[in-house]
Order: structure tokens, then C-alpha cells, then sequence
């Protein structure tokens, strides 16, 4: 059977309004720490859970914080970070929500996320300068975004995270002599494309400044073997778009009786489970993210205490140097 404030109130010989007042900790009202101590504990006896819907209609919002996705493949960075946010809000009584409605209009955007009443928006794969996300607090529902260096409001915070990530690739390269690198991307990057140009002009430059030379090729990842298959001269190594790009080149590359990386070095980015158990296997970039998801966690109590919360950091990532590069 299940327990109800009255069973409570009944137990401890006070009323229903003062068992709400001890478990919802409502501010202002003055009880003795006696009977503070007698409500939790017949609480606790008798199994007695609020409501989380009850509690969210009280407090016009839920105990979730939202994570709008819209456009943005699900992969395995993105689930190492969710997980690590989960794991981070869990705690606190919090639980991370993904959110993948797309409305065109600001309006309607706003209105979708507001109607989940969320605690807190994450702020990761949006463009600062979102129409929706202005909406959003406008409405009173505080939103959690980096702070980003050199920060263009055309860009997101997931964008600066990806991009350190291709310099880095092109940094260590370089640094282990390669001079001729060859960055294998797909025909279009899921971004704005005022990053996309930002990124392709940082990536080149951090090859040049390293005295090498940054080579672009654009394929779908079905075309990789045909693409390699035909290349007349080798790179000294490839930088690809993440992994499972890199796994194709390498693939390729051993198809054709060069050797990985004696002949031309491999890097990946994104850290997927399987570079780990291909031969050579993949040197690539994982993520760090359980200092991202403390940040979350203390900016979502810090919003709800009503303090202003710090702004987040870019997630972190560090390499992960194998055989192939």
C-alpha cells in the first residue's frame, strides 16, 4: 500500500501542512528541531517518498536539467559525457534529460523546452547566440554555458571542444616530424559554416607554424577505400575526422601492403572502443569530462540556492598515443 503525507502526519501527531513543510524544506516557517527530527524519521520508517511530480507542480519546475541536441548525431563522445553528467546529477537528486525536439521558431523552441519545467538548460551543441536559448531566460529558467575564450556567439561550446581536439591531432603529428599531413574529413561538418571556416583556417596554421603542410580531403566514409586506393602520393600521416574515418584509412591503407606507421602514421579522435583492438592499434584523443559534470552539477545547486552559477569549462580531453601514430 502506498504511504501518503496524511499516514505520515497521522504517525508523527502533527499536521500534513507541517509534514510538506519538513520535507519540502520550505523556507520561512519556524519548527523545532524535535519536530523536524520526529517527521523525517516516521518518513524514513514508513517508507514515505514524495511526489516528484507533486514536487515539480509546487515549485513550477522538475528536478531534471535538460540537454537540447537538436541536429547532432548521438556518438560515443556524447554518451561518455551524458553518462558523465548522469552519474554527477544523480547525487543531488538530479536527473540529465536529452532533448532532441527541433522547431524552427524560437517561440515554439522555448515554449517545448519550458513545458519539461527543467531545473537548468545545458548549453553545449547550441550556438550562444540562439534565439531559443535568449527565450529560455527571459523566462526565469537558468541556462549553463561555457565561457570561450575568443568566443564568436555563432559558435557553440561543443565547437571549441572539437576543434582543440583537430589541433591537437595536427600538433602531435607534427611534432613526431610528419611534414606532409592529410586531414580527412567528411563532405560536411555538422556545425555553422562561419566555425567550419574558423576551424580549417586554425587547422592550418597550427601546420604551418609546426613546419608542416596541411592537406584537405572532403569524403564520405564509404568512399575512404576507393579514396585511398587511388592516392598517388602518400601523406607522411592522416589526420582524420574521428575514428571510425581513421579506421577506414587504415584499413585501406594496409589493403594496399603500406605500412602503419612505418609508411604513413593514423590518428583518430573520439577514443571509440573499437581503435583499441584494430592492428596497429589507433592512436587517437578521448575526452575528460567528470570535471565538466562536477561544474554542471555544482552550477544546477548553486541555481537552485539562487546564486548565480560560474560559467562551465570546455570539457577536456587528453591523448591516447597506440601504435598507429
Amino acid at each position: 500500500m502506498t504511504v501518503t503525507s496524511a499516514d505520515v502526519a497521522r504517525a508523527a501527531g502533527v499536521s500534513r501542512a507541517t509534514v510538506s513543510y519538513v520535507l519540502n524544506d520550505a523556507p520561512g516557517r519556524v519548527l523545532s528541531p524535535e519536530t523536524r527530527a520526529t517527521v523525517l524519521r516516521v518518513a524514513e520508517e514508513l517508507g514515505y517518498r514524495p511526489s516528484a511530480l507533486a514536487r515539480s507542480l509546487k515549485r513550477g519546475r522538475s528536478n531534471t536539467v535538460l540537454f537540447p541536441m537538436q541536429g547532432v548525431p548521438m556518438n560515443h563522445v556524447l554518451e561518455s559525457l551524458f553518462n558523465a553528467c548522469t552519474e554527477a546529477l544523480a547525487p543531488r537528486g538530479l536527473s540529465l534529460v536529452l532533448d532532441r525536439s527541433a522547431h524552427e521558431d524560437p517561440t515554439a523552441q522555448a515554449e517545448a523546452w519550458a513545458g519539461l519545467a527543467p531545473a537548468a538548460v545545458l548549453d553545449l551543441v547550441i550556438h550562444h547566440d540562439d534565439a531559443a536559448l535568449a527565450q529560455v531566460r527571459s523566462r526565469g529558467i537558468p541556462v549553463l554555458s561555457s565561457a570561450l575564450a575568443g568566443e564568436k556567439a555563432w559558435e557553440s561550446s561543443g565547437d571549441a571542444f572539437a576543434r582543440e581536439q583537430r589541433l591537437v591531432q595536427v600538433r602531435y603529428l607534427a611534432e613526431k616530424g610528419h611534414r606532409v599531413i592529410r586531414g580527412v574529413l567528411p563532405h560536411e561538418l555538422p556545425v555553422d559554416p562561419r566555425t567550419e571556416k574558423r576551424l580549417l583556417a586554425e587547422l592550418r596554421r597550427e601546420a604551418a607554424a609546426a613546419g608542416a603542410r596541411l592537406e584537405l580531403e572532403r569524403l564520405a566514409l564509404t568512399d575512404v577505400a576507393a579514396a585511398v586506393a587511388g592516392w598517388d602520393v602518400l601523406p607522411d600521416a592522416v589526420a582524420a575526422h574521428n575514428d571510425g574515418y581513421a579506421i577506414a584509412v587504415l584499413t585501406a591503407l594496409q589493403a594496399r601492403g603500406i605500412s602503419v606507421p612505418r609508411q604513413v602514421a593514423v590518428m583518430g579522435s573520439d577514443n571509440e572502443p573499437l581503435g583499441a583492438v584494430v592492428t596497429p592499434a589507433l592512436t587517437t584523443i578521448a575526452g575528460d569530462f567528470a570535471v565538466f559534470a562536477a561544474a554542471v552539477a555544482d552550477g544546477v545547486e548553486a541555481v537552485l540556492a539562487g546564486r548565480p552559477a560560474s560559467p562551465l569549462p570546455v570539457p577536456g580531453h587528453h591523448l591516447v598515443v597506440r601504435a598507429s601514430a
